[in-house]
Parts: C-alpha cells; structure tokens; sequence
C-alpha cells in the first residue's frame, strides 16, 4: 500500500482536481483506491458527489475519536474507489490538536490499520496551509505530490512548503518528495512558460514531464465526478492519465 499526499499551502493550485483525477486514473487501471479528504472545505468530498453533511463520521473523527477505527470512516463511491470524506467540523481540529499528545501522528497511527484492509493506493488531499492537518498528512504518508498552478504567486511558497516536508522527514523518514506537477498551464502564455521554465531550473527532475492544462471541463469534476468517467478521451483526462503513469513510475522505482 502507498500512501501519497497532494499539497501545497497555496489554494487554487488543483490539489483536490489531481487527487480525485489521479485516484479514477488508478482506478480505471484496476487498482483499489482509498481517497483521503483532509481538508475542512471537503471540496473532495464534494467532488466524489457526497454530502458533506450526511455521512456518519469523517476525518474529524479520526482525529478526535480514539476508539473509532479507520475502516468505520470509509464509505464507498459510485465510481469504484472508496473515501473518508471531510466536513466543515474538521477545522476545530487544527486548535484542537495543539494539546494533543504527538499531535503530528495522529493520522499516522490511525492509516497503522489501513494495512489490512487490501488498498494498493491511499492518496490525501490536504488543506491550503502548513498548519496541523496538513503535518498529519505529510506525517501519514510515503510520497508528496506538489501542484503547482502556473502563476508567480505559487512557486513563491514552493520552497516553504518543501522545507516543511525536510522538517516532516524527522519524524516520518521514509517520505519523500515524488515532484512537482504544473497545473493549469497555458502554452500560448508568456507567464506559463517563464513558471515551467523556472521550476525546472531550479528543481530539475522532480518536475514531472507530465503538465495539466488549463480546462473549462475540469471545473465540472465538483457537479460530475471524475472526468475520466464521464469524458475519457478529453485532453484532461489524457494529461491526467498520463501523470499517473509517471506518478506510478516513481514511487515504485
């Protein structure tokens, strides 16, 4: 099983677009998938087209209830991968766990029980900040993916949220940094290409090859569900098939 998280503290960047897209892409491939939503906006939740609101527990309760068990969060979806769906309540958590005893490992301890229950892929969509939940998520899981939106203002915190992994890796040594992904690229802009052209600078081969464009289609994913199900041979869907290929490449080199 391997655990991959999608973060950056920036919003906006396509986090919750690639974690569901990337999750049917495995799934499309035949693999058992578990999407993680860890962040209090639950658009992920949203996007798998279930009420927030309505579920019995969430990742609020892992959280918070130590008797509660991984497996009784997990609902199913319409389109063959499993959830631990998110609400609104999940923002307490963050002042919440400022008391906590190894408030970094929480969520850790609790994925200990994910072992048995067959998932090839468990991937975490984690809030826009480099607060609490965000450090659980880093802390629960083997690889972080980065989405990096094609804008100046978001390869302006890259490096801060890398240095929060390198601070992470203390307590969680086997994570690693699998890259960064360009989202909502636009070829025929000046600012697209000088974005691409600086990150693979200075990063080099943690760039993926693969570049997610910019999509009116992807915008649906809240209101449709994962476009690979709905509009496979769209230029999204392709891109993003494309980067679960290399996703899956890396992690298992």
């Amino acid at each position: 099983m391997i655990k991959i998280v999608f973060g950056l503290q920036k919003g906006g960047v396509g986090k919750t677009t690639t974690t569901i897209s990337t999750g049917a892409s495995l799934t499309r491939q035949g693999k058992r998938v578990l999407l993680v939503d860890g962040d209090p906006q639950a658009n992920l939740t949203t996007s798998c087209l279930v009420d927030a609101g309505s579920t019995t527990y969430s990742t609020y309760d892992l959280f918070k209830n130590n008797r509660l068990k991984v497996e009784d969060t997990i609902v199913s979806t319409e389109w063959g991968f499993d959830l631990i769906p998110s609400s609104i309540v999940l923002a307490s958590a963050e002042v919440e766990l400022v008391s906590a005893f190894q408030r970094e490992q929480v969520l850790a301890e609790k994925f200990q029980d994910l072992e048995k229950l067959g998932y090839d892929y468990v991937l975490i969509d984690s809030p826009p900040s480099l607060g609490l939940l965000t450090i659980n998520a880093l802390a629960a899981s083997d690889w972080v993916v980065m989405p990096v939106q094609c804008q100046l203002l978001s390869i302006m915190g890259l490096q801060a949220f890398i240095d929060v992994v390198e601070l992470v890796q203390k307590i969680n040594r086997p994570l690693r940094i699998s890259g960064v992904l360009l989202t909502m690229y636009d070829g025929r802009t000046a600012i697209s290409r000088e974005v691409e052209q600086n990150v693979r600078e200075i990063l080099g081969d943690l760039v993926f090859n693969s570049r997610i464009g910019t999509s009116t289609a992807l915008s649906s994913i809240p209101k449709r569900g994962p476009i690979q199900f709905w509009e496979p041979r769209h230029p999204a869907s392709q891109q993003y098939d494309a980067f679960t290929e290399e996703l899956v490449t890396r992690v298992h080199s």
